[in-house]
This record gives structure tokens, sequence and C-alpha cells, in this order.
């Protein structure tokens, strides 16, 4: 089943290209990554974040333009992204950064589409899954909430040129807006789900 897929979409003379280099050396930073954030070096933290958001965006680009999809990119970009992401929401959470249950609440939605997604291609049989734009737009917020949260933590001394109590007005903004997206995204594959086993 998987054959007809990987030949009509990816290149599969090559495995090893800038595209999926730069995806390993995300990967490879997120050790980095989060030994900066427990030893509280958050501005060392947050340009390691901003390296990998960029690399991330760099290594689709050139995959896309240099013809360079391959089978290990196309699983090794997803699992790079959620890598950093669960190590930032984990880790900022450990540190006291973010709230625990916003950190539990992003994990647990990634466990959920991970386990849907196998169910689905065990029960089903088909590689019809698809990332959807609530999806994306969910992963940009929580992408924004890391950057948030470290440029504060970076930078305190920012908060002293507004008025006073903004800080907590903002903080609270942004953990809800990250905490409603999650939810809506989760809610959605869980809709998406039911209705795809229900045809079937």
């Amino acid at each position: 089943m998987a054959a007809p897929f990987v030949r009509k979409r990816f290149d599969q003379a090559r495995l090893i290209n800038i595209a999926n280099g730069l995806t390993a050396t995300r990967v490879l930073l997120v050790p980095l990554f989060a030994y900066l954030l427990i030893s509280n070096r958050f501005r060392p933290a947050l340009l390691v974040f901003v390296i990998c958001g960029t690399s991330d965006m760099l290594d689709g680009l050139l995959a896309r333009w240099l013809h360079q999809r391959t089978v290990v990119g196309f699983y090794l970009d997803p699992i790079a992204d959620k890598l950093l992401m669960a190590t930032s929401f984990v880790v900022l959470a450990i540190v006291e950064v973010v709230p625990l249950w916003l950190a539990i609440m992003v994990i647990s939605r990634d466990i959920f589409i991970l386990v849907g997604s196998l169910l689905y291609l065990i029960l089903l049989d088909s590689e019809d899954i698809a990332v959807t734009g609530i999806s994306k737009g969910n992963t940009a917020v929580q992408i924004l909430t890391v950057i948030y949260f470290l440029a504060s933590r970076a930078f305190p001394g920012a908060w002293g040129h507004v008025p006073a109590g903004s800080e907590v007005w903002v903080t609270g903004a942004v953990v809800a807006m990250c905490a409603l997206s999650t939810a809506v995204s989760g809610l959605q594959y869980l809709l998406i789900g039911i209705r795809k086993l229900s045809r079937a």
C-alpha cells in the first residue's frame, strides 16, 4: 500500500541531502535547548529556538525547490517539530515559566493525534491523513507562545516600559489563546476521526 505512495511523491534515490541535514541538525539542537532552559539561560535558549524555527522553514523550502523530498524527510521533519515543541513546553513547565496544566494539554493533544493516526492507519489501511488549517494555526500559536515566554525571561527589563499590570494581562491572553487553539485543534481531529471511521 505504501510503495505507490512513496514512488509518486518522493525521490527514493536520495537519503542524505541539505534539507534532511537541516532537519537532523534541528533534532540535535533540542538537547542543547533543554539544557539552556534548565540552566535559566533564556537568551541563548531563545536564539537556539529561533535557529530551529528558521531551519524548519528552510528545509521545507529547499526540499521543494531542489526536488529533494524524501521519505526520511517526510517523517523526520514532523518528528523534529513535535520534539522541539514538546521539549519547550515540558521544560518551561519544569522551570515554572509556563503553567503545568498548559504543558500537559499540549502534550496530551499530540499524543491523542499520534494514537489516533496510528489507529486510522491500522483500521482503515489508509495514508489519507492531512494536516488541517486549524492545526497549522495551533502550531503557529504554540510557537509564538514559546517565543513570548522565552523573550519575557530573556529581556525582563522590557516590561518596565509598559503600564503596570500589562505583563499579567498579556501573559494571561497568550496562555488562553494557546489553550483554546490546542483544544479546538484536538476536537477537530476527534470529529474528523469519528466521521472517517463511521464511513468505513
